[in-house]
């Protein structure tokens, strides 16, 4: 019982540090924000945006219209949308919507996934900046202004830069408080010079960094090309990731509708992780997942001992506690308090799906980008 007792206390403490460590690295990252002066950009093509897309008919027309209405000048950037073999009309539906706009152009991915569409987009490309996102999400008027006011300023060889969930049920609004510790532990490890994950949705990358590996995004596996490139670029560029926060730069996405993509997300985000090699990322992804498996097994230890209760309590509210102070610092910056109200019940759900999501995607092989 006392070398339980001090496995329990020693994986709790590592986890309280790394939520002290991520809440201090937020508190580093300076606020940004640019002065809109439009002399300061040379006018030639700076930016490339490379959109890839799976039968994403239904969100084609928000995307683009979100695009068009950058503040941006269309001389400064060019819009590149790579049709990944779409088996419905999202191809027809996009060349209208596209067709007397000069600077958006449709191409075809030839290989059978994201990753595939990813390469075939750099090489399609003309800028020396490289900007991805996807096509269910929303961008703010000034979003490409922001960036690429940002990296003439600093030229870093990547910007890693916030995404929200949003949604208006109740299972929605869980998942975008779930997925605002993501970006909140993104932002606070990028804060402490030790960035672990990024978002596909709002990353940018210079194009001359991504033709130096021979495998950037590691194409043995069909998630994680933003992840696998981060992990590449550190290994080179340890000093040269920058996280860009700034509340114009943030880019929304709607959250699953229903459980069972949920989990089919879930599962694809996690399943390459066998993959990792990069060591804080694999530290923190441990520190997570064994303090959410001492939960579960407490619990249902606690059902034939009852000694183990105060354990579960112990434990459970310490992490609730650490938990709820780290939302709210990082929570409050990102304008969403609204969904602070749902940390007590995300506290409870979430040890046992992220085991759930963890033993599952470990015996996962066969992992689709698009299915529907």
């Amino acid at each position: 019982m006392t070398t339980f007792l001090y496995i329990l206390s020693s994986i709790l403490l590592l986890y309280i540090i790394q939520i002290v460590l991520f809440t201090k690295g937020i508190s580093r990252l300076s606020n940004y924000c640019s002065e809109k002066n439009e002399s300061k950009f040379e006018n030639k093509k700076q930016l490339s945006i490379l959109i890839p897309f799976k039968n994403e008919k239904n969100n084609l027309n928000q995307l683009v219209r979100s695009l068009k209405l950058q503040s941006l000048p269309f001389s400064m950037f060019e819009v590149i949308f790579i049709n990944d073999n779409s088996n419905d009309n999202s191809e027809s539906i996009l060349k209208e919507l596209i067709k007397n706009i000069p600077n958006f152009k449709l191409i075809n991915s030839k290989q059978q996934s994201k990753k595939g569409a990813i390469n075939e987009g750099i090489k399609s490309s003309k800028a020396n900046l490289i900007v991805t996102t996807d096509a269910d999400c929303i961008h703010q008027e000034t979003w490409l202004e922001e960036i690429l006011t940002y990296y003439l300023q600093y030229k870093p060889k990547m910007i890693v830069a916030p995404v929200l969930m949003t949604g208006k049920t109740f299972f929605q609004k869980l998942q975008s408080l779930d997925f605002l510790s993501l970006t909140a532990s993104t932002a606070g490890a990028c804060g402490i010079k030790h960035p672990i994950m990024c978002n596909g949705a709002n990353l940018i990358y210079e194009k001359k960094v991504f033709e130096e590996f021979n495998d950037a995004l590691n194409n043995k596996e069909l998630s994680g090309d933003d992840i696998f490139l981060l992990h590449n670029v550190k290994k080179k560029y340890p000093n040269e990731i920058h996280y860009l926060k700034s509340k114009e730069v943030i880019v929304y996405t709607e959250a699953e509708t229903s459980i069972s993509s949920f989990f089919n997300q879930r599962i694809r985000w996690a399943s390459k992780s066998k993959s990792y090699k990069d060591f804080d990322t694999i530290l923190s992804a441990l520190i997570i997942l064994g303090t959410n498996l001492l939960i579960v097994i407490l619990s249902f230890l606690s059902i034939f001992y009852p000694v183990y209760i105060k354990c579960l309590f112990a434990i459970w509210g310490l992490k609730t506690l650490a938990d709820l102070l780290f939302l709210i610092i990082s929570g409050s910056y990102f304008k969403q308090k609204k969904i602070f109200y749902l940390i007590p019940i995300l506290s409870i759900l979430y040890p046992f799906y992220v085991s759930y999501i963890a033993f599952i995607s470990f015996f996962t092989k066969n992992i689709k980008w698009k299915t529907k």
